[in-house]
């Protein structure tokens, strides 16, 4: 995960701290995903942890969890907030070479996480070649249909260094090697925001008062509105990506 990404977009939908609602539920929602679809014997690596709320939610029923990511100010938060036997938190460089096969990771999850690198098919290659045969890989990146971008097709986000066309990682992932288990999308909550938002311009109101920001609100609501299905998954912000290494 890039450095000025963490600082300046991070979510943590657990932080009880008013920020954007939905994005919040949206980003739970993919762990919990997650969390129903490994098993107590898996080995999972968290690639971009950030602050490893996910990661702790993760260690709560795979055998062994870790967490990785580029910012050491983050980790340091993780390691204080979340002290588990199963949980590691460790700095790793996407851009780099990503060496994790001491640990045996049989699945890997990364949330939102290639397209703030120059090159996503080479950070996929990375995590395949960490995987074993029948490992899995549950990843996203923005719907590059729902993505602003200028007239030459870069993002207008400063912080997204690629648009990555839902047709060419199709290809991709069928050539590298990887068994397309389920694409998913959280389309409901996506179409949620714009109204709110015009509700809040409409009547000149903040509606952040209305939001509950507990922890369990939190998982209840990205369990009813933000569950990774198979409806409308064009209209989805982010596109996820469930797969077996062949």
């Amino acid at each position: 995960m890039i450095e000025n990404y963490i600082n300046n977009e991070f979510c943590n939908p657990f932080d009880e701290n008013p920020q954007n609602f939905f994005m919040k539920l949206e980003h739970c929602g993919r762990y919990l995903y997650a969390l129903d679809n490994i098993s107590e014997k898996d080995i999972v690596a968290d690639i971009a942890c950030a602050t490893g709320y996910g990661s702790n939610l993760l260690a709560q029923k795979a055998k062994f969890v870790l967490g990785a990511d580029i910012n050491e100010k983050y980790l340091q938060i993780a390691r204080k907030n979340y002290k588990q036997n199963n949980l590691k938190f460790i700095k790793a460089d996407l851009n780099e070479n990503l060496n994790l096969l001491e640990y045996n990771i049989t699945t890997i999850v990364s949330f939102e996480t290639i397209e703030h690198t120059p090159n996503p098919f080479a950070v996929i290659e990375k995590f395949y070649n960490i995987l074993p045969s029948d490992g899995r890989l549950i990843l996203s990146f923005p719907n590059s249909q729902n993505e602003m971008v200028d007239e030459n097709g870069k993002s207008l986000d400063p912080f997204h260094l690629s648009v990555i066309e839902y047709e060419k990682m199709l290809n991709y992932l069928s050539n590298i090697g990887f068994e397309i288990n389920r694409i998913l999308g959280q389309s409901f909550i996506n179409q949620l925001i714009a109204p709110m938002l015009k509700i809040e311009e409409d009547l000149s109101v903040n509606l952040e008062n209305l939001y509950n920001y507990s922890q369990s609100n939190i998982l209840y609501q990205s369990k009813l509105l933000a569950y990774p299905n198979n409806v409308d998954i064009e209209k989805s912000y982010s596109i996820i990506f469930d797969l077996i290494k062949k």
